[in-house]
């Protein structure tokens, strides 16, 4: 097992192709929490693109979304490959 840490779209293109089992990850929502910048809008296919081609054939994808955005979220993640299989509604209390 190995952490890596940085920014996703810095490390992403320095990892091999298929090399991941799954992905868990919490993408910006896209609110414009509390006016921060890196929650300005969702991550779109291009960025999808580049987590699918670190990931193995058949590999898992979770990601968390805002329950206004997800739609979006799941359109980005549906047009850069990936095949949606389900979807987990759950409500933060």
């Amino acid at each position: 097992m190995r952490i890596l840490e940085g920014d996703v779209l810095a490390v992403l293109p320095t990892l091999e192709a298929s090399g991941f089992d799954a992905c868990l990850c919490d993408p910006p929502y896209g609110l414009g929490f509390m006016g921060k910048d890196w929650d300005h809008g969702i991550p779109g296919p291009s960025v999808w693109a580049k987590v699918f081609r670190v990931l193995k054939p058949g590999a898992f994808l979770l990601a968390f979304g805002g329950t206004r955005t997800h739609h979006r979220l799941m359109c980005a993640i549906e047009d850069a490959g990936f095949e949606i299989r389900d979807c987990a509604m759950l409500f933060w209390v």
